[in-house]
């Protein structure tokens, strides 16, 4: 199935990965990661958990971030999201637009959305959606399916 295999390439780019990561990309990962998550408009503790659940599954992957900080950021962006929905998902953007540029961070950043999208075994078109947004502010493209 192709969304698996998009979600074993955006787990291979997080293992190719070997510089430290900074504060900005980690805002701008942290972001994407929420944006996904609250995609379809809602966000139930259950997702919450699950979706560090599966941060901390990947955690020797995603070693130079403090899990901790991400999950305090995710919830952070994810509940200003929610609350202010037009102005959380702006502030969002802007910290993922931060790191565009940055080949290896937009590399990275797109591939957490992926891992966020496979994360509950369910593709939605508002994921999909969020995940084109992301690139867009990356100003690069959504990977192709094909």
């Amino acid at each position: 199935m192709v969304f698996q295999q998009e979600a074993a390439y955006a787990l291979a780019s997080w293992q190719r990965f070997d510089a430290n990561i900074t504060d900005q990309l980690a805002r701008a990962i942290t972001s994407a990661f929420a944006l996904v998550a609250v995609a379809d408009g809602d966000l139930a503790q259950s997702e919450i958990d699950g979706f560090m659940a599966l941060i901390r599954e990947q955690e020797d992957l995603l070693a130079p971030l403090n899990i901790d900080r991400v999950e305090l950021r995710f919830r952070d962006i994810a509940g200003a999201i929610l609350s202010d929905p037009s102005a959380g998902h702006s502030h969002a953007l802007e910290l993922i637009a931060a790191v565009a540029g940055n080949a290896i961070h937009c590399e990275l950043v797109r591939s957490a959305a992926e891992i966020a999208i496979a994360a509950d075994n369910r593709e939605l078109s508002s994921e999909q959606e969020v995940l084109q947004e992301i690139c867009g502010a990356l100003g690069i493209a959504v990977r192709s399916g094909d």
